[in-house]
């Protein structure tokens, strides 16, 4: 999946964004290096993980009352 002009540009009008001619391709490639990152990391191996919650063993404390 990859990123175009296009859909910066509609990004931006939903996000209601002025944005220029040349930071369209900034934001284009920006896009394109971040989805890359997300592709390699759906290559992990995560089949022995449990899903979390919460990262921290944190509980609540609740009074009596």
């Amino acid at each position: 999946m990859s990123v175009s002009i296009n859909d910066v540009e509609k990004i931006a009008d939903l996000a209601r964004l002025t944005i220029k001619e040349e930071e369209k391709h900034k934001f284009t490639k920006q896009f394109n290096l971040i989805l890359q990152y997300f592709e390699k990391l759906n290559e992990l191996d995560t089949s022995d993980i449990e899903p979390l919650s919460n990262t921290l063993d944190l509980t609540n404390v609740i009074r009596e009352d």
